[in-house]
């Protein structure tokens, strides 16, 4: 946690009961985030008690590749994070959940830089589309140039079917 520690921090010290608005806003190169560019903007509130209770709305944005049709496009990832500061009397369930903190009660900030960090690299989409409907690389249809390289492939698959129509083993590929 160490290694991006201090850029998203909030002194808690004097810090009265009840809610309390927070924003924040640090750079994404400071984050060593590569597809993101411009500020990480954080913004919420933390409701002090016997605990601290953080909730915040996160605004990245970055750039992407479309895994249909390889266009690049910008897209803004708007994560929610809530994290749970608790002294360690209250600290049961700690170990169970990454989003709860332990903090001494003599503790003046809390630094929560990398749970940002995470909540964004898990925001990203496991496919990312520039658009919903977008329908991949237009191939050119059936008279399409094939690349030397492939060429050698392109009767690869007929001729394995073929080989396995005609060897009468077992599992053999017919069509139909």
């Amino acid at each position: 946690m160490e290694k991006f520690a201090h850029l998203f921090t909030l002194k808690i010290r004097g810090l009265g009961f009840g809610s309390h608005p927070v924003e924040i806003s640090v750079p994404s190169s400071q984050l060593d985030l590569p597809r993101f560019y411009g500020d990480i903007h954080a913004k919420g509130e933390i409701v002090v008690s016997d605990r601290l209770a953080l909730h915040l709305l996160l605004q990245a944005t970055g750039t992407f590749d479309c895994d249909r049709c390889g266009i690049e496009f910008e897209k803004t990832l708007t994560p929610v994070i809530d994290l749970l500061y608790v002294p360690p009397l209250l600290a049961s369930d700690a170990e169970e959940d990454d989003n709860i903190h332990i903090f001494e009660p003599q503790t003046n900030e809390i630094d929560f830089t990398e749970d940002i960090r995470d909540a964004i690299i898990l925001a990203i989409p496991m496919k990312n589309l520039h658009s919903p409907d977008c329908k991949g690389v237009d191939l050119g249809g059936k008279d399409m140039l094939i690349d030397e390289r492939l060429a050698s492939l392109g009767g690869l698959l007929e001729k394995l079917r073929e080989e396995e129509m005609n060897s009468g083993a077992p599992g053999g590929v017919s069509q139909g």
